[in-house]
């Protein structure tokens, strides 16, 4: 049994400026993993992310800045991982344009050893799962 019955003659009509105005939220969820393999890192390897860590719309090039990161550390501290450890983190995005159909997530810094995976193909749910070793 219904708590609301509806009015079949109950109109509602919003002005269409308003309309123009609404967006919709959408957020991008990025899961990371990196794997310290001992066959080719020596001994522990420090792991951080930058707030300069961003996904990127490869036909368009709109940048979307990273809201969060969970699980990491921020530069300049560092997480060390053992050899032989996997270290997983999340990374919380602005939304893609809803016309993108592949973005690169990438840190855009002026030091070595940033991370960049290109080609990551949207989906319908817009969370992700990316290797970054």
């Amino acid at each position: 049994m219904p708590l609301i019955k509806e009015n079949p003659k109950t109109k509602v009509v919003i002005d269409p400026e308003i309309l123009e105005e609404v967006s919709e939220e959408a957020q991008v969820v990025v899961h990371c993993s990196f794997y310290n393999d001992p066959t080719f890192y020596e001994g522990d390897i420090g792991l951080r992310v930058w707030k300069e860590t961003f996904i990127i719309d490869e036909q368009t090039g709109v940048i979307n800045q990273m809201v969060k990161a969970f699980s990491i550390v921020y530069q300049p501290e560092w997480e060390w991982i053992k050899p032989g450890q996997t270290k997983r983190f999340s990374m919380v995005f602005d939304a893609l344009p809803k016309a993108c159909v592949s973005f690169t997530l990438a840190e855009i810094i002026n030091q070595p050893g940033p991370f960049v995976v290109k080609g990551i193909a949207r989906n319908n749910s817009d969370i992700y799962h990316v290797k970054l070793d």
